[in-house]
């Protein structure tokens, strides 16, 4: 948990699941990154779905929603997906789903949306019954007639109960949600309309990565993800980024990395490293 300003944070670790090691690392080759999260036997790495919880001003949010539990079996071992412990962490936040009043998702891709819903009765419906919604309307767009290359990153059903759901709201650039929270519009790197999160306040100041850094193992402004769809545009974005970051020394949350929840950099002999970890 960390005070900042007039809210407090606190890191929910509500699931994990696996994905091709290519897929998460790129070009980057498999005698570099198995040093770092050996692979399972399918060439699986383990990551974990984080949801960052900021309260404060009377108001409950969330960043992002993992996959939660509307996936067939199927998918379930594709992913080789984890329980599901929303309410677990909620209770131990003092918190149950109703007192959720807004999610903030830096993007629309499966592991990010998938757990704002769940299925009753044949129907998704919504997790958290008073939340207002929030997305870039260029990534909305883009999740609702997808490119060939991220057809398979964006799930229509969620899409579309997404926009169904009368609480979605759609914001068009970087906008402040409440004083000291803003969403940052970051451009099409990892996906057109992907956005951050930034927490500033006295004490400190949190910028929640997204998948633009999805984990300290992509410090490296070259190492990006094989699902980004401009890496040349990644690198740009993370070297803005990382430049920020490093120069006000503001801390960098991170959504998959397995090891570090979040934490302050400095710059390494070849490129940015973790100075120190924060809990977050």
């Amino acid at each position: 948990m960390l005070a900042v300003g007039d809210y407090t944070l606190q890191t929910l670790n509500v699931q994990e699941f696996s994905l091709d090691g290519g897929s998460v690392f790129g070009v980057v080759p498999r005698v570099l990154w198995e040093k770092v999260i050996p692979p399972d036997h399918l060439n699986r790495v383990r990551l974990p779905m984080r949801i960052l919880l900021i309260r404060g001003r009377n108001r409950n949010i969330l960043v992002d929603a993992a996959m939660g539990t509307a996936w067939s079996g199927k998918m379930k071992a594709m992913y080789d997906l984890s329980e599901w412990r929303l309410d677990e962490e909620l209770q131990k936040a003092g918190l149950n789903r109703e007192e959720i009043t807004d999610v903030i998702f830096t993007h629309l891709h499966f592991d990010h949306v998938g757990g704002a819903f769940e299925e009753k009765g044949g129907a998704l419906v919504a997790v958290f019954p008073n939340a207002r919604y929030y997305v870039q309307k260029e990534n909305f767009e883009t999740a609702f007639q997808p490119n060939m290359k991220e057809k398979p990153s964006y799930t229509t059903s969620f899409i579309n109960a997404l926009g169904q759901s009368g609480s979605m709201e759609l914001v068009d650039g970087t906008v402040q949600l409440l004083p000291g929270i803003e969403m940052i519009s970051m451009g099409q790197g990892h996906t057109a309309g992907h956005q951050l999160v930034k927490i500033s306040g006295e004490g400190a100041t949190v910028v929640h990565g997204g998948d633009l850094i999805p984990s300290s193992a992509h410090l490296g402004v070259t190492r990006g993800l094989a699902y980004d769809i401009a890496p040349l545009e990644v690198i740009r974005e993370k070297t803005i980024l990382l430049d920020i970051l490093l120069s006000n020394r503001w801390i960098l949350h991170f959504a998959h990395d397995p090891f570090i929840t979040a934490a302050i950099l400095r710059k390494g002999d070849k490129h940015v490293v973790v100075d120190r970890e924060v809990a977050v």
